[in-house]
């Protein structure tokens, strides 16, 4: 009972287990998913301002104006952008600077020196790095535009725009757009990953550790393998995120986890827990209720079936407080076991008058069989002829031995099997002293049967055959008063039995013996009805060896007496 309600517990267990973890697992991606939208927001401020710059160098370069005239309005457009870009530059067709713009006061004028790649035939977006002060020290994106020059027809040369995409801290939490980095809350931190492998963070002056490399490797990898913009990766102090801006570089930036992130491990452990401690209270609470109102029926009813079976006295003691279906299980029981009482009492009684008649009928029988054996014995007496007295002799010999198996059946109170160790030992001494050998001391028996019980059936025709062997021995094979031994040995193995009988005397011609009389024909009759083997032998005494398989309806279990 108590398996079944915990087996019955595992399904609920499982889902508040399965909604646990989920849970857990949504609060710790939370904090790669913040860092991949920081990513999109800040690719979306770099786009805005590579767009701007971009529209308009390419507006000015398709305006035909002098290399003066563009200077001009480069300055003009740095002052409508509030000073946004690091610098502005004519390039003639060579890619040398002719004029550039730079804000006041700054140095990344010197980027401009790094010379664009090869013939530009389209707008160039590259990002580009130059370590100098903690102003210039970072990453700088470089945008760079075909222009046509109006004071020398048909010469080509380039406008150039470079913006800063590494900041101070001042700048990133003062600055539109950038507020990514000035959430309190939310932590993030960033660095810029060059085309050549240069991580640069995007706080010149934050003093931020860079990202282990195999980390970074990690999240390039999966950049690459899936084919996605961004890529995030949860980790145990936060989440971080990869992702690709304009011009070649990488961005990568990592957030921390919140206080309820944090906390999502113990929160989780916590509702386990609680999961744990109320599925608990409520399978104790089920068993004590199935206790009380079936268990503990059950098993005074139980109690009540066992006592019953041992005394014969079947009280339930059955309570209103029981299921009204174990009310009229055990009053069904009571019912049943009254009228059963009353048929074992009836029972009993017929077995105990029929015991008694079959006592009564072996007692009668074993009467009659002795009268009878008398009787031959008188005739026997009136008869001159002395084969003819030896004939009614064997013919009282064979009674008495029905009349003994009586008398064992009715002694041993067994009336349906007989114990074959007492009964063939008193069988062979009934057979000695009968024929007058038993105080003279000349002929002893040596009886060795193990301890096990035999179907009346069975019994009789092996009496008579041992009988048979016996009274043949006694009279035969002990001439001129020589003395000597008559063995007898049965054996049970199993559901095999094995009689072997017979003497030390002076052996036996049997083709002789059999013309003479009919006791070895007896003996094979007695055999054929035992569906026993049967083999004998007459040189140096006479013994028979019968194998017979025992009724299997008797027990096997048997004790060895010698």
């Amino acid at each position: 009972m108590r398996v079944l309600i915990c087996l019955s517990a595992i399904p609920v267990m499982v889902i508040g287990t399965a909604l646990a973890l989920r849970s857990y697992q949504e609060s710790t991606i939370g904090s790669a998913q913040r860092a991949a939208s920081a990513i999109m927001r800040l690719d979306l401020q770099f786009r805005h301002d590579t767009d701007r710059l971009r529209s308009a160098l390419e507006t000015i370069g398709n305006m035909d104006l002098t290399p003066d005239q563009l200077v001009h309005s480069l300055r003009l457009a740095e002052t409508i952008s509030g000073q946004r870009y690091c610098l502005l530059a004519v390039l003639d067709g060579d890619r040398h600077a002719l004029a550039s713009v730079a804000p006041p006061g700054r140095s990344c004028a010197r980027v401009g020196t790094l010379a664009p790649p090869g013939p530009i035939k389209e707008t160039l977006i590259e990002a580009v790095q130059k370590s100098g002060g903690t102003e210039d020290n970072g990453a700088f994106l470089r945008i760079t535009v075909p222009a046509v020059f109006l004071a020398l027809p048909e010469n080509r040369g380039y406008l150039m725009g470079i913006i800063q995409i590494s900041r101070t801290s001042a700048y990133l939490a003062g600055t539109s757009g950038w507020e990514a980095f000035s959430d309190e809350t939310s932590p993030v931190k960033a660095w810029l990953i060059m085309h050549n492998g240069e991580i640069f963070p995007v706080c010149t002056d934050c003093g931020w550790s860079a990202p282990p490399p195999a980390l970074v490797d990690v999240l390039k990898n999966r950049l690459a393998d899936t084919g996605r913009s961004i890529v995030s990766l949860p980790s145990a102090e936060g989440g971080y995120a990869l992702g690709a801006i304009a011009g070649g570089a990488d961005i990568l930036v990592s957030t921390q986890r919140t206080p309820l992130e944090a906390a999502a491990l113990r929160n989780m452990l916590f509702q386990i827990t609680a999961l744990l401690v109320f599925l608990a209270a409520g399978l104790i609470g089920v068993t004590l209720a199935a206790n009380i109102v079936l268990v503990w029926p059950l098993r005074r009813l139980t109690y009540s079936v066992q006592k019953w079976q041992m005394e014969g006295v079947f009280d339930t003691h059955i309570t209103r407080s029981m299921p009204l279906e174990l009310q009229r299980l055990g009053q069904a029981f009571t019912r049943a076991t009254r009228r059963l009482s009353r048929h074992e009492a009836r029972l009993k009684k017929a077995v105990a008058h029929q015991q008694l008649l079959m006592k009564e009928i072996h007692h009668r029988v074993k009467n009659n069989l002795q009268i009878v054996a008398s009787l031959l014995n008188l005739q026997a007496n009136q008869i001159s002829h002395p084969e003819v007295r030896a004939e009614f002799a064997l013919a009282r010999d064979r009674i008495r031995a029905l009349s003994t198996l009586h008398r064992t059946l009715y002694a041993e109170d067994a009336l349906t099997s007989l114990n074959m160790a007492v009964f063939l030992k008193d069988l062979c001494e009934q057979t000695l002293d009968i024929a007058g050998e038993a105080e003279a001391g000349r002929i002893t028996l040596d009886i060795r049967s193990d301890n096990f019980w035999m179907d009346p059936d069975q019994a009789v025709p092996l009496a008579l055959i041992v009988t048979e062997v016996v009274t043949n021995s006694i009279k035969y094979a002990f001439p001129g008063g020589r003395g000597g031994t008559i063995y007898m040995s049965l054996r049970r193995e199993g559901n095999l039995v094995t009689l072997q009988i017979g003497d030390d005397g002076v052996g036996c011609d049997f083709q002789q013996a059999a013309s003479q009389g009919i006791g070895l024909k007896l003996i094979h009759g007695f055999a054929r009805q035992l569906k026993a083997t049967l083999t004998y032998t007459g040189e140096g005494g006479v013994r028979f060896t019968l194998v017979m398989r025992l009724d299997e309806r008797l027990p096997a279990t048997q004790t060895i007496s010698e």
